[in-house]
């Protein structure tokens, strides 16, 4: 693949695997003394990205695993609901009841592990934010070196806000930190390049 194609793939739909072929040149170019600062910072950036990616993709393979464990224990309710019916006999409202009430909270607990997915999704997107909040700093002071730090941090936090917002989906948070990691992957590779 050419360096233009996996530039395209970057921006486009990056995986892990394009970000480790970009470490390879970045590795090469980090060779180069007149490149080596700018490709150590490209790597930094394309090292956190591969991370975001890569711990997004594991979360939410765990996640579509969870939500098929949760569709399994309720198909399951309906098994032993079923059972319970056949088995009854005189006592089948008393049974009814007390299995109605076991499988039922077992589905609900089920629920709760797939509930906790975005709970584990949180960390994720704040190491994150915690990194791109550095790297925008120091773009911000390359760019204007005479900004009050004040009015800086303002300018960064508002760039971030949505991904900060408790309200903020999971997706919100993807496309803007995702978006936020190309933009600096394409600024540093102007300068290794």
């Amino acid at each position: 693949m050419s360096f233009q194609d996996l530039l395209g793939r970057l921006l486009t739909e990056p995986t892990p695997a394009d970000l480790l072929a970009l470490q390879t040149t970045l590795l090469a170019a980090e060779t180069d003394p007149t490149r080596a600062d700018a490709a150590r910072r490209a790597l930094d950036v394309t090292r956190e990205f591969h991370g975001y990616l890569s711990e997004l993709q594991a979360k939410s393979s765990a996640r579509e695993y969870s939500e098929l464990a949760s569709m399994l224990d309720i198909g399951a309710v309906g098994g032993v609901a079923l059972e319970n019916l056949a088995e009854a006999g005189e006592a089948l409202l008393q049974r009814l009841l007390l299995g109605g009430l076991s499988e039922t909270l077992m589905v609900l607990a089920s629920r709760q592990y797939v509930k906790a997915w975005g709970r584990e999704m949180h960390p994720i997107h704040m190491r994150a934010v915690w990194f791109l909040r550095s790297e925008l700093w120091r773009l911000s002071v390359a760019g204007r070196p005479d900004m009050p730090a004040e009015e800086r941090a303002a300018l960064v936090d508002t760039l971030l806000a949505p991904a900060l917002d408790a309200a903020a989906t999971d997706q919100v948070r993807v496309a803007l930190l995702g978006r936020l990691f190309q933009i600096l992957l394409i600024i540093h590779l102007a300068e290794v390049l």
